[in-house]
This record gives structure tokens, sequence and C-alpha cells, in this order.
């Protein structure tokens, strides 16, 4: 990928740096370094630099460049494939994407503008939702927040090993939803034993 020659740059301005140079375009060779990772060198990228004290600065197109190579070198996603993704989930606004996936207000907006990167792992993450609309569904509407452990199979098993003395008996085997365990427990000779931990379960 060969670096863009950018439409916008300081060439002939004088430098505020050394205030005896001027700006000149030229191509050189860059390291970015990436958290986590080795650094990306890129070469022949083009720059402002000063004639007289060698001062360089990252033109606009230059600067998105940068971003773009280390993006696809760090499998990050890029605005474009950000935008797709939400669109193709369903996803009218950003700051909704934000909120489904957990992040700031603003972050997923950052990301499409291009202002921001995700990270490797929140690409990685982002990926397999995509490929998952089940998953993606399920994580839109909270679903862990709607089970409950009183109504799974494996619940009275679980209830038994962990409350010996409040153990359900065989004919309610077949249902352990909470109504049918909150009569049994009413049913007891002593309603009081182990009253703590059964509210507690049961909240």
């Amino acid at each position: 990928m060969n670096a863009p020659k950018p439409a916008k740059t300081l060439a002939g301005q004088k430098c505020p740096i050394c205030d005896a140079g001027k700006f000149q375009l030229a191509q050189i060779n860059h390291t970015e370094e990436v958290a986590s990772d080795n650094p990306i060198e890129i070469r022949g990228i083009w720059v402002d630099r000063c004639d007289h004290c060698g001062e360089i600065i990252f033109p606009g197109d230059t600067t998105r460049f940068i971003e773009s190579v280390v993006a696809e070198q760090t499998e990050q996603l890029t605005p474009r494939e950000l935008e797709m993704i939400r669109e193709d989930l369903g996803v009218q606004r950003q700051d909704e994407m934000s909120e489904i996936l957990g992040l700031g207000a603003k972050t997923y907006h950052k990301w499409e503008s291009g202002a921001q990167f995700p990270t490797r792992s929140m690409s990685y993450y982002i990926r397999v939702l995509a490929e998952s609309p089940q998953a993606f569904e399920w994580l839109r509407r909270r679903g862990w927040r709607n089970k409950n452990r009183l109504t799974q199979p494996d619940a009275q098993a679980d209830f038994a090993a962990m409350f010996p003395d409040l153990t359900m008996p065989s004919n309610l085997a077949d249902s352990c939803g909470v109504a049918r365990v909150q009569r049994h427990i009413a049913k007891r000779t002593n309603p009081a034993l182990g009253l703590t931990r059964v509210a507690f379960t049961l909240k």
C-alpha cells in the first residue's frame, strides 16, 4: 500500500519552531508504536519537514493513512466496516450501538468517524457478534437478566444440595417453579428452618 500524497500541506510556510526555516514536503520511513504489539514500520509516508531545524508535522491525510495501516496489521475494524456491521445488525444509531456493547455513549461514533479505533480484542468481539446475530440479540436484550436458577431443569438437585433441610419431595421434582417451592416451604412444620438462606436465594 503506497502512502498518498497529502492534498493539504504546510509546504512553503515558515517554521514556528525555529523561526528560520520553511516547511517542505518530504517522504520518510515512520515507525508506529502500537501498545502490546511489535512496532509497525510504515515506509514512504509524506510529511511536512522544516528545511532548517528538521521539525516534522504529519498532514491529516498522512495521519489517516498511518491509522489505516495500523488497523489492517492489527486486525482492527475500519470505520466503514463498523458502520456496515451496525447497519447489518439493525441498529440505527451509533449511541444505541455503544449502549448495547456496554461502551461510552460516544465511543462507537468516534470509531465510525475514524477519530478513534477499537482495540484488536474489541474488533474480534464485534466480528463474532456480526457473524452470530442471535448472540447479538441476546446481548441486546441482556438475556442473562431473565435467567432464574430455580426455573432450570437441574435446579431441584442444586437446591437439595445447598439446602438439605428444605429438600422438596419427589412429587415436586417435575416442576421447580418458584411458586411451588414457596408453597412447599410454607407447609413445613418449622417454617423458620433455613428461612434466611431461602429468602436470599429466592431474591
